[in-house]
């Protein structure tokens, strides 16, 4: 098997993984999912680039910008990008749920631009 990961459907079947393969299904808040294959070594830098290399035709419509932009969700917290799957104790062998998050993009207010130092607050309340 190689080390690029694998587009499989999530049923039963995507339940068999080879021993040394961590094989993890993807959980978009809109409910949609997908199966993919790692080495338990990968970093969650490395899950995060190769999940947007072949992000799958059917989520076209919630790409994210970069790689960047995506957050992996774990047993309620966020996985470090300098973790590897097997430190966040990510099982080989089995298939394990995480949810996906596509960070949007940030987007300029009028009057401010990305680099004014001074723009820090984008929204107020004042009650």
């Amino acid at each position: 098997m190689a080390d690029t990961p694998s587009s499989t459907p999530a049923t039963a079947a995507a339940a068999t993984v080879d021993a040394d393969k961590v094989a993890l299904t993807l959980l978009l808040v809109s409910g949609s999912r997908t199966t993919f294959t790692f080495q338990p070594t990968d970093t969650i830098e490395v899950v995060k680039s190769k999940v947007f290399e072949s992000w799958p035709k059917e989520w076209q419509e919630e790409k994210p910008a970069s790689p960047q932009s995506l957050k992996i969700l774990y047993l309620g917290k966020f996985l470090a990008d300098s973790s590897t799957l097997e430190s966040n104790k990510i099982q080989s062998g089995a298939t394990t749920i995480v949810h996906l998050t596509i960070k949007a993009p940030e987007q300029e207010l009028p009057g401010h631009s990305k680099s004014d130092s001074a723009a820090k607050c984008k929204f107020c309340l004042i009650l």
